[in-house]
C-alpha cells in the first residue's frame, strides 16, 4: 500500500477528527473512503462527458434546442408545468 501525507486546513482536521470519535473509525479509515468516493465520482463524470462528446462528434446524439428547454425549465413549479422536451 502507497504512503500519502496531505496538509488540511485544521477545521477539515478537526471534522475529521470528530467524526472518526463518532463513528469509531480511524481517520485515516475516513480519508481513504472519502478519497474512493471522490474518485469514483470524478471517473464516472469524466467517463460519462467523454461519451458524451463521442456522440456528438460521431453524430449519434439527439439534442433538445435551448428555446424549448428554457421553457420547459421556467414551467417548474407551476400549474403549466410541462413534459421534457422531445430530443432530435
Amino acid at each position: 500500500m502507497a504512503t500519502l501525507s496531505i496538509r488540511v486546513p485544521e477545521e477539515i482536521g478537526e471534522q475529521l477528527e470528530k467524526l472518526a470519535e463518532a463513528t469509531g473509525r480511524t481517520r485515516s479509515f475516513l480519508a481513504l473512503d472519502a478519497l474512493r468516493r471522490y474518485l469514483d465520482q470524478e471517473e464516472w463524470q469524466t467517463q460519462a462527458a467523454r461519451t458524451a462528446v463521442e456522440r456528438a462528434d460521431g453524430g449519434t446524439a439527439k439534442y433538445a434546442g435551448h428555446d424549448a428547454v428554457d421553457h420547459w425549465l421556467a414551467s417548474w413549479g407551476t400549474d403549466e408545468e410541462g413534459d421534457a422536451p422531445e430530443c432530435q
